[in-house]
């Protein structure tokens, strides 16, 4: 029959398993990762006693540990998320703030510069006032380099998070591998194959810190080994051996870094635009999409500051009565070659209009007969060869090129480290116009030039004047008007009675496509003379005219101010750095309830195990006492043989 002390005994080592299992659980109830374990009882083979089985006690059939790989993968996918929202709304947070200043920021020193141009307008001949609009004027060339150097700041800061998320990658990957070492061979000493919960519990507390860097894929195999996996599908941790991740330099900026996978042979593969989750993504987001683009349209907006400002300035004289200059340094748009590119072509692009340049990057790429030039924001491509003109730009290819050789077309992204005030004298401001009108003091009518806008250089400065006689009794076609004598020549069609209220013309090509608005009613020989404005002094016509610029739609298709610009990109990064903030928020509820379905299996709950405790300790004592009672009965036993 079964032996009482036999199964008194396998009770009294089963519970003391459990009795230390459930200490085991006490003393890790704060340990980060430690999954609650507990002892999994099973009864003895029973024996058969007088036709009938009778139990021979209990063994311990393991030691399990509370986890549900799904609560776990789900937990992981959640801080993966969670990592990268936190990431981009930290750096978003600075971006808003650093654009949005109002008193320091650039669209009070616009408010600023246009202010000084309306002080020079209202007073042309005063060299105080232009002085202090050179002041202005290089006062806002430093607030777009602070601006693009802070922006450089935070790129800076992203390729040094960068490079401190990759070591911890590169290092969890390590301790992966080690830890798949370590339980594939602890399972391999188990007769039984148990597992090492203790080791597993580490691997996932480790898996869990890596899916916060990274969004992972984690795949097991016999022997308790775990592959994961990244991006696209690279491997980096394969059984015992760890792949690594490298920071390198941008394809075209060395500032813009890239992650690069690297193999043990040797190769590497360029993996920044294909990895998905954690904090890296989030900062690789927020320097593509966020960073980059305000740095754009803060280029876009120095460069047609640059272009639209030159351009009207050319349009006027300063006060030697010389056409004007540059008001601000011209620039380009800038080309960069890929470092990886293997043919000789090369490529170079011009800003041929401003209103259509776009706040965008483009790269360029040989496909073996042609190059695809590509809007990297809105992804339109445009296939050809030779010159090829796209949003305003110009962009020219040479030489022999090689299938995937590649450029990167930045009409504005350096733009406002490049700008910079050209003028450096007072007199040199053109306010005045460079043609001037006057009325014969002759005249018997009421005939005006109420305005004379120079549109371009062409023919300027006048040669010699040129007049507009009014010929009431009808030049052409018995139609009353102008004849133009000298300079452009020809008629001007002009009905007194009709047309008194104003009518503008535009004269031929060629002597600044002058536009000019006669009103009036003019008697026949009547004249008005137009000549060159040799001084400038007193006149404003210029400035106002660059005064207008401020609300004038000359950018992004003629649809958009220079100030207006500046305002859409503050805008533009408060909704992104707002819809961040709502992306964090909801992500942390989400996690947190991942997190809490994840600790209410895994966690140790003390009042379950002090409640185990005592479970525990009562059936020890309960199996110590089975033990005792065999005793008594062998020693009475014994006592009636002697």
């Amino acid at each position: 029959m079964p032996d009482p002390l036999q199964i008194g005994t396998s009770g009294l080592l089963a519970f003391q398993r459990g009795l230390s299992t459930t200490g085991h659980n006490i003393a890790n109830a704060s340990t980060e990762g430690y999954s609650r374990q507990s002892v999994s009882l099973t009864t003895d083979e029973p024996r058969l006693v007088d036709g009938r089985y009778l139990g021979t006690g209990v063994s311990v059939a393991g030691i399990e540990r509370s986890y549900s790989d799904y609560l776990a993968k789900d937990f992981r996918l959640g801080s993966s998320s969670l990592g990268q929202f936190e990431a981009a709304a930290n750096m978003a947070t600075r971006l808003d703030n650093l654009m949005a200043d109002q008193e320091r920021g650039l669209s009070a020193q616009l408010e600023r510069f246009f202010n000084a141009l309306q002080d020079v307008g209202n007073n042309p001949t005063s060299v105080p006032e232009r002085q202090v609009l050179i002041g202005e004027s290089n006062a806002l060339a430093e607030q777009f380099h602070y601006l693009d150097g802070a922006f450089e700041a935070l790129n800076s800061q992203v390729n040094d998070q960068l490079t401190l998320y990759v070591d911890e990658i590169n290092q969890h990957a390590q301790s992966i591998s080690e830890l798949n070492d370590a339980i594939s061979y602890a399972q391999a000493l188990s007769t039984d194959g148990a597992q090492p919960n203790d080791l597993l519990d580490e691997r996932d507390r480790v898996l869990l810190q890596l899916s916060k860097l990274v969004s992972v894929n984690v795949i097991e195999q016999d022997g308790g080994v775990a592959n994961v996996l990244i991006g696209n599908g690279q491997p980096l941790v394969i059984g015992g051996v760890a792949e690594k991740i490298t920071m390198g330099i941008g394809e075209f900026d060395p500032l813009i870094q890239r992650l690069t996978y690297e193999r043990a042979n040797g190769t590497s593969t360029d993996i920044t635009n294909y990895l998905t989750g954690g904090a890296v993504q989030g900062l690789i987001d927020f320097r593509d999409n966020m960073l980059n683009s305000s740095r754009q349209q803060l280029g876009l907006l120095a460069t047609g500051m640059s272009e639209v400002i030159n351009a009207q300035h050319g349009l006027g004289v300063d006060l030697q009565g010389k056409l004007g200059g540059e008001f601000f340094v011209p620039f380009d748009a800038e080309t960069i070659k890929n470092i990886d590119n293997t043919g000789s072509a090369s490529s170079t692009t011009k800003i041929v209009d401003i209103s259509l340049v776009q706040p965008t990057d483009y790269k360029a790429t040989f496909t073996g007969g042609a190059w695809e030039v590509k809007n990297i924001k809105s992804g339109e491509i445009t296939v050809g060869n030779g010159l090829m003109a796209i949003d305003g730009l110009e962009i020219e290819f040479s030489g022999d090129a090689e299938f995937g050789d590649s450029f990167l077309i930045r009409p504005n992204f350096r733009a406002a480290n490049y700008f910079e005030v050209a003028l450096q004298a007072p007199a040199d401001i053109a306010a005045a116009s460079p043609l001037k009108f006057s009325e014969s003091l002759s005249n018997t009518g009421t005939a005006e030039v109420d305005s004379l806008v120079v549109n371009s250089r062409s023919d300027l400065p006048l040669e010699n004047s040129f007049t507009l006689t009014f010929d009431a009794s009808g030049g052409v076609d018995g139609v009353p008007g102008y004849v133009v004598t000298g300079g452009p020549g020809g008629f001007l069609p002009f009905d007194p009675e009709t047309e008194f209220a104003g009518k503008t013309f535009q004269l031929d090509s060629g002597f600044g496509d002058a536009e000019i608005r006669l009103s009036g009613k003019p008697e026949n020989g009547d004249v008005m003379t137009i000549e060159r404005n040799t001084e400038g002094t007193g006149d404003n016509r210029n400035l106002l005219a660059l005064i207008d610029i401020q609300t004038k739609d000359t950018l992004l298709r003629s649809s958009t101010s220079l100030q207006d610009v500046f305002a859409l990109s503050i805008a533009d990064v408060g909704i992104r750095t707002r819809q961040s903030q709502l992306s964090l928020e909801t992500q942390e509820v989400l996690t947190g309830q991942a997190e809490n379905a994840y600790k209410a299996k895994s966690a140790v709950n003390l009042d379950e195990e002090a409640a185990n405790l005592l479970r525990y300790q009562q059936a020890y004592s309960a199996a110590a006492k089975v033990i005792t009672v065999a005793d008594e009965m062998f020693n009475i036993l014994l006592s009636t043989f002697r």
